[in-house]
């Protein structure tokens, strides 16, 4: 987790660390290529971002979360793949 102040270049600080594991690889040091998906947890509801349990169907609904983790779970490259939130954080999203 990144904290700080606003406009205090944490997104530049991942971006930059994933770009030089890249180059570290690319010049056989023996890293790995890093793949960012990055939300932001404020731009939804809740249970769009982790899902939800409808009370009328009583069916369970993946959020976006639970997707990005199974698309980077089956992705069969050696890759890195981080998933971030990207956005303020407080207690409850």
């Amino acid at each position: 987790m990144l904290v700080g102040y606003s406009y205090g270049a944490k997104t530049e600080c991942y971006r930059v660390l994933a770009a030089a594991l890249g180059d570290m690889k690319a010049h056989g040091e023996g890293e790995q290529i890093t793949h960012c998906i990055c939300l932001n947890p404020k731009s939804i509801y809740i249970g769009q971002l982790y899902g939800q349990f409808d009370p009328i169907s009583h069916e369970w609904s993946d959020g976006i979360l639970a997707k990005a983790f199974r698309n980077a779970a089956i992705d069969q490259l050696p890759d890195r793949k981080w998933i971030l939130f990207d956005g303020p954080v407080d207690a409850v999203t």
